[in-house]
């Protein structure tokens, strides 16, 4: 999810400067070279390790359901949703992004298969298959399809603008945005990418065309012929590609020439721009602790095991025993202090429960985000209105101390959690809510 948003917002930048700066640049070489470096970047770059630490509260281990108990001695617990919501979440991703990509390579095949059934009438610098189809005119790498007109010159000024796209491999770009639009379809500036990455390939292979040495006006007329009737697939780039009127208007555009290739270089600074945001905003997940080195820390512990530890009677047998031996700290209830404990503690590499976690490091179980375990957060704490308690942090120390004491007390697991075939120890989180009737 951090990756996703991260990439989201380089991909704004670069996107927001692009509009600004380069939208309107008659120079189409830079802008298509600016736009296919800068959607790369956008992927890369959330993937930086620098990193500026900053301390922040959060429970990344296996959180169990909350017990709760009242201040007349009834205990709950409050389940949490078993709808595996992250689960269905990633297939339904995965489904829509394999169906998307599918859909391109199904495409490509039918290309080739249609390349393979035609017999190429020119073959110099490109091959040129001749259709049944009036209207259809399209190119993929160095096969170009034309449909069959009337009028030679109209086909000489389609197969010039075809022959641009096929001469400077447009194809590689096209084929490059589908299979990123698959993988990131939920991303919409990823589709804004594909669509002015074709918008550019259309203002190259007029600009080519035209260069050629053929009438401006009897080319823009072509193109308004075409530009009615035509079904291309979507990973070939086409004659009669919409958006008409801009493409009209680039063509009668002054060229810029290179004297503003500077502007891709633009990507430097917005792109160590993008590092830093990240690396500002990048948290080490620190609860109330500092890692001096990796050598002053013992012990690790796992936030989610490949085989999690088994509970005698299992989790639900273990959140019984925490509400039946809770009890509301009576000095705390007194003064009508309530308040959500959040006790961490360890199942160790022989099942043993650690509530004294200060030693302790965690990992993910790709061994990556270390941070520091706390033994015992409280949120949400508060005194009655009509109390007179002057220092209620003396009473929410006593939760504290009950629930620690009550999660110490838990019998050992049956089994450690299992990492790579061996014994390790993981991090579990319970929530215990004291609350006034």
């Amino acid at each position: 999810m951090i990756y996703v948003l991260k990439s989201l917002l380089a991909l704004a930048i670069f996107a927001l400067a692009y509009r600004i700066i380069l939208f309107n640049e008659g120079n189409f070489h830079i802008r298509r070279l600016y736009l296919l470096i800068s959607v790369s970047l956008a992927m890369i770059l959330p993937l930086s390790t620098l990193r500026f630490p900053m301390v922040e509260y959060n429970f990344p281990s296996v959180v169990l359901d909350e017990v709760i108990v009242y201040s007349n001695g009834i205990r709950l617990i409050r389940e949490t949703s078993t709808f595996p919501v992250a689960k269905t979440i990633k297939l339904v991703y995965f489904i829509i992004a394999c169906l998307l990509i599918f859909r391109v390579l199904l495409n490509s095949l039918l290309v080739i298969i249609k390349a393979a059934k035609n017999i190429p009438e020119y073959n110099k610098e490109v091959k040129l298959f001749v259709l049944s189809d009036k209207n259809i005119s399209y190119s993929f790498f160095r096969n170009i399809f034309i449909g069959q007109t009337a009028d030679s010159d109209e086909q000489e000024r389609i197969l010039a603008h075809e022959k641009v796209h096929a001469l400077q491999m447009h194809s590689i770009d096209v084929l490059y945005m589908e299979i990123l639009s698959g993988i990131f379809w939920f991303n919409p500036l990823v589709w804004w990418y594909r669509k002015e990455i074709k918008n550019v390939h259309e203002y190259l292979a007029d600009q080519g065309a035209l260069e050629s040495g053929f009438s401006r006006k009897q080319y823009q007329i072509t193109l308004l012929e075409h530009l009615i009737g035509s079904a291309s697939l979507s990973i070939t780039n086409n004659f009669n590609y919409s958006l008409i009127k801009n493409r009209i208007a680039m063509m009668n555009k002054e060229k810029s020439g290179r004297k503003n290739t500077w502007k891709v270089l633009l990507l430097i600074p917005l792109s160590l721009l993008i590092v830093l945001a990240f690396a500002c905003t990048q948290k080490n997940s620190l609860t109330g602790a500092n890692v001096e080195t990796e050598n002053d820390i013992v012990n690790t512990a796992y936030f989610e095991a490949e085989q999690m530890p088994v509970f005698p009677g299992g989790i639900e047998a273990l959140k019984q025993f925490i509400a039946k031996n809770i009890t509301y700290p009576q000095e705390a209830l007194s003064k009508g202090v309530s308040g959500k404990v959040f006790v961490q503690f360890v199942v160790d590499k022989t099942g043993k429960i650690v509530t004294s976690t200060d030693d302790f490091v965690a990992l993910d179980k790709d061994k990556k985000e270390t941070s520091v375990i706390g033994a015992v957060t409280v949120i949400g704490y508060k005194a009655a209105e009509n109390s007179s308690t002057e220092n209620t942090e003396q009473y929410v120390d006593l939760l504290k101390k009950e629930a620690v004491r009550v999660v110490s007390n838990l019998p050992a697991f049956e089994q450690p959690g299992i990492q790579n075939g061996s014994p390790v120890a993981v991090v579990f989180t319970i929530p215990i809510n004291f609350a006034l009737q």
